[in-house]
Protein backbone atom coordinates (compact mmCIF):
# COMPACT_ATOMS: atom_id res chain seq x y z
CA UNK A 1 0.00 0.00 0.00
CA UNK A 2 1.41 3.40 -1.03
CA UNK A 3 0.56 7.06 -0.81
CA UNK A 4 0.90 8.81 -4.17
CA UNK A 5 1.35 12.55 -3.76
CA UNK A 6 1.35 14.87 -6.76
CA UNK A 7 2.06 18.59 -6.77
CA UNK A 8 0.61 19.72 -10.08
CA UNK A 9 1.88 23.11 -11.22
CA UNK A 10 -0.43 23.22 -14.25
CA UNK A 11 -3.95 23.53 -12.85
CA UNK A 12 -5.40 23.03 -16.33
CA UNK A 13 -4.41 19.35 -16.18
CA UNK A 14 -6.37 18.58 -13.00
CA UNK A 15 -9.70 17.54 -14.55
CA UNK A 16 -8.04 15.29 -17.11
CA UNK A 17 -5.81 13.75 -14.41
CA UNK A 18 -8.71 12.95 -12.08
CA UNK A 19 -10.81 11.60 -14.98
CA UNK A 20 -7.95 9.40 -16.18
CA UNK A 21 -7.32 8.08 -12.70
CA UNK A 22 -11.03 7.27 -12.30
CA UNK A 23 -10.81 5.16 -15.46
CA UNK A 24 -7.80 3.34 -13.97
CA UNK A 25 -9.75 2.63 -10.78
CA UNK A 26 -8.60 5.40 -8.44
CA UNK A 27 -11.65 7.03 -6.90
CA UNK A 28 -10.41 8.19 -3.51
CA UNK A 29 -8.16 11.18 -4.16
CA UNK A 30 -8.00 14.37 -2.12
CA UNK A 31 -7.15 17.65 -3.88
CA UNK A 32 -6.01 20.79 -2.09
CA UNK A 33 -4.85 24.17 -3.33
CA UNK A 34 -1.23 24.83 -2.47
CA UNK A 35 1.45 27.49 -2.96
CA UNK A 36 5.21 27.09 -2.87
CA UNK A 37 7.01 28.60 0.10
CA UNK A 38 9.12 30.78 -2.21
CA UNK A 39 5.98 32.21 -3.82
CA UNK A 40 4.45 32.84 -0.42
CA UNK A 41 7.35 34.69 1.18
CA UNK A 42 8.12 36.70 -1.98
CA UNK A 43 4.58 38.13 -1.86
CA UNK A 44 4.01 38.49 1.88
CA UNK A 45 7.38 39.29 3.43
CA UNK A 46 8.77 42.59 2.04
CA UNK A 47 12.40 41.72 2.67
CA UNK A 48 12.04 38.71 0.33
CA UNK A 49 10.28 40.59 -2.52
CA UNK A 50 13.43 40.19 -4.62
CA UNK A 51 12.72 36.46 -4.83
CA UNK A 52 9.83 37.23 -7.20
CA UNK A 53 12.35 37.24 -10.02
CA UNK A 54 13.02 33.56 -9.24
CA UNK A 55 9.33 32.72 -9.56
CA UNK A 56 6.80 33.22 -12.34
CA UNK A 57 5.94 36.67 -10.99
CA UNK A 58 2.31 36.30 -9.94
CA UNK A 59 1.10 34.32 -6.99
CA UNK A 60 1.03 30.84 -8.44
CA UNK A 61 -1.28 28.20 -7.09
CA UNK A 62 -0.70 24.49 -7.45
CA UNK A 63 -2.92 21.54 -6.79
CA UNK A 64 -1.67 18.87 -4.42
CA UNK A 65 -3.33 15.49 -4.84
CA UNK A 66 -3.12 12.64 -2.32
CA UNK A 67 -4.34 9.11 -2.90
CA UNK A 68 -3.65 5.78 -1.20
CA UNK A 69 -3.25 2.96 -3.70
CA UNK A 70 -3.13 -0.66 -2.54
CA UNK A 71 -2.34 -2.38 -5.86
CA UNK A 72 1.15 -1.77 -7.31
CA UNK A 73 -0.11 -2.34 -10.86
CA UNK A 74 -2.66 0.46 -10.45
CA UNK A 75 0.04 2.65 -8.90
CA UNK A 76 2.30 2.06 -11.91
CA UNK A 77 -0.56 2.84 -14.32
CA UNK A 78 -1.41 6.02 -12.40
CA UNK A 79 2.20 7.24 -12.60
CA UNK A 80 2.47 6.40 -16.31
CA UNK A 81 -0.74 8.30 -17.00
CA UNK A 82 0.47 11.29 -14.95
CA UNK A 83 3.83 11.40 -16.75
CA UNK A 84 2.22 11.13 -20.20
CA UNK A 85 -0.31 13.85 -19.37
CA UNK A 86 2.42 16.24 -18.23
CA UNK A 87 4.83 15.36 -21.05
CA UNK A 88 2.11 15.90 -23.67
CA UNK A 89 1.96 19.60 -22.73
CA UNK A 90 5.45 20.07 -24.18
CA UNK A 91 6.27 22.36 -21.27
CA UNK A 92 8.82 21.89 -18.45
CA UNK A 93 8.08 22.09 -14.72
CA UNK A 94 4.57 20.65 -14.72
CA UNK A 95 4.98 19.41 -11.15
CA UNK A 96 6.40 16.57 -9.10
CA UNK A 97 5.20 13.30 -7.61
CA UNK A 98 6.36 11.03 -4.86
CA UNK A 99 5.41 7.62 -3.56
CA UNK A 100 5.52 6.85 0.15
CA UNK A 101 4.90 3.42 1.71
CA UNK A 102 1.86 3.32 4.00
CA UNK A 103 2.31 1.12 7.05
CA UNK A 104 -1.10 1.71 8.60
CA UNK A 105 -4.46 2.98 7.37
CA UNK A 106 -7.68 3.27 9.32
CA UNK A 107 -11.04 4.98 9.14
CA UNK A 108 -12.03 7.49 11.79
CA UNK A 109 -15.42 7.96 13.41
CA UNK A 110 -18.21 5.63 14.29
CA UNK A 111 -18.48 2.45 12.34
CA UNK A 112 -21.89 1.65 11.09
Amino acid sequence: MNLLTVVLNNEELLDELITGWLEIGISGATVIESTSALQLISHHVPIFAGFRSLTSGGMRHNRTIFTVIEDTEILDRAIRFLKKLCNDTGKPSQGIYLVTPVTDLGRLGEEG
